[in-house]
């Protein structure tokens, strides 16, 4: 069972403080109904407690250095990915406040109180009910060999997290996958990035881009080849998925950029936005007979294919790839995003972060075309941004998204 197992279950919360500076704040949230607290003061014991205590959830305290913390609960998301982690700290460097991003479900200021921490945890084991439903795990496992992330990505991950990170140093790890790399050139001479020249070396793409997002566009690009088109399958092209998608991502950023996401946040928000349709693919590619007929059949009833997507298979597309997105372990902003950009008033967030972001770009942008004329379009929430007070903001967005309707044009982005 995940962490969101049922009310009736106990829910086992491990809280480390090593100052013990959140006594108070660690009783309310033992006092929480169904919740069973363990308080710990070294986080040297974390490991050993977990293999006897079975927790749903960790919480660590984090005071000056945060780098012990944040290595623990890398190592815990690598252990036992099903445990709900949040970091309470005071003020972080952007380079802590990226790995905080990567391996936290919830990062919460040092002067956060019991409501505030169960509120977090309440909010991230209601995600990870949503994505570990059981007729979302029963339809994934009948796919069969699911994709492993590849070994460039992750070499890309550690190199992210070391210093080593220069330019040359990144470039050799990507040419280790010359089909990736050669994509990747592909990717960043096109209409999608606009530069002004054209870009010969690997190492120059890694200084102009950045690391992160070569790395995001290297899982998305690795993820769509997959899950490839059949030669059967007529409704949809799936190059023009992948194309749509990356307009997305680009856009999202930006308006996570204008809405004052940090640019770690921004690099989530861009990441959310490669994967957001891919659970498309994934479903097309498992029955592709089935899937077009089901497009056929949205046409009729005049309903959007999510809708029937869940009447029909019991999982939408946004569902399935949130649920492999966190079988890999990707970070939890992420997966919200992805499993919430139909829906983002889900979140009861009235901050702008990178699932409004998703939201934004997936409205604002032509939905992708298909031969049936099914409903693949993300209708704009107006309540959800009025609730985040940027609807005055929309025209400017507005403005942005047109920029990128252009490049949804054939040829503008490579196949």
């Amino acid at each position: 069972m995940s962490a969101a197992a049922g009310s009736s279950q106990i829910c086992r919360i491990l809280f480390c403080d090593s100052k013990l500076s959140h006594r108070g704040a660690a009783h309310e949230v033992g006092s929480h109904p169904g919740w069973d607290v363990m308080c710990l003061d070294d986080e040297g014991e974390v490991q050993s407690r977990l293999k006897y205590y079975d927790s749903q959830v960790l919480i660590v305290v984090a005071y000056q250095q945060p780098y012990k913390a944040l290595e623990l609960l890398k190592k815990i998301a690598e252990e036992r990915p099903g445990i709900v982690r949040i970091l309470i700290s005071g003020h972080l460097t952007p380079a802590s406040s990226a790995r905080a991003l990567e391996v936290a479900h919830q990062t919460l200021p040092d002067s956060s109180n019991g409501a505030q921490i169960i509120a977090a945890v309440e909010y991230a084991l209601r995600i990870e009910g949503l994505v570990n439903k059981s007729a979302i795990r029963d339809y994934i496992s009948g796919l069969g060999r699911l994709p492993t992330l590849p070994t460039v990505y992750r070499a890309l991950n550690e190199a992210l997290n070391s210093d080593v990170s220069d330019a040359k140093s990144i470039a050799k790890i990507i040419e280790q996958d010359p089909a990736i790399a050669a994509k990747l050139m592909q990717l960043v001479n096109s209409a999608l990035f606009g530069l002004r020249r054209q870009i010969s070396r690997i190492d120059e793409a890694v200084t102009i881009i950045g690391v992160r997002m070569i790395r995001d566009l290297m899982l998305a690009t690795h993820l769509f080849s997959r899950y490839r088109q059949r030669d059967t399958w007529t409704a949809f092209s799936f190059s023009k998925l992948h194309q749509r998608s990356m307009l997305v991502a680009r856009l999202a950023q930006q308006i996570g950029a204008d809405a004052g996401l940090d640019r770690n946040q921004q690099g989530q928000a861009f990441l959310a936005g490669l994967l957001h349709d891919f659970g498309i693919s994934v479903l097309a590619n498992k029955n592709p007979e089935a899937y077009q007929a089901l497009m056929d059949e949205s046409v009729r009833m005049g309903q959007p294919m999510y809708a029937m997507e869940k009447m029909r298979l019991g999982l939408t597309h946004a569902e399935a790839a949130a649920y492999l997105l966190g079988l890999w372990n990707l970070p939890f902003s992420v997966v919200e995003a992805v499993l919430l950009h139909h829906f983002p008033s889900a979140s009861p967030s009235i901050r702008f972060e990178p699932l409004s972001a998703l939201h934004l770009a997936d409205a604002l942008l032509p939905a992708l075309a298909n031969a049936p004329g099914a409903d693949l379009s993300c209708k704009l929430s107006e309540s959800y941004l009025e609730r985040l007070g940027v609807m005055k903001n929309l025209p400017r967005w507005r403005m942005m998204a047109n920029e990128y309707r252009l490049k949804l044009e054939p040829g503008q982005v490579p196949h």
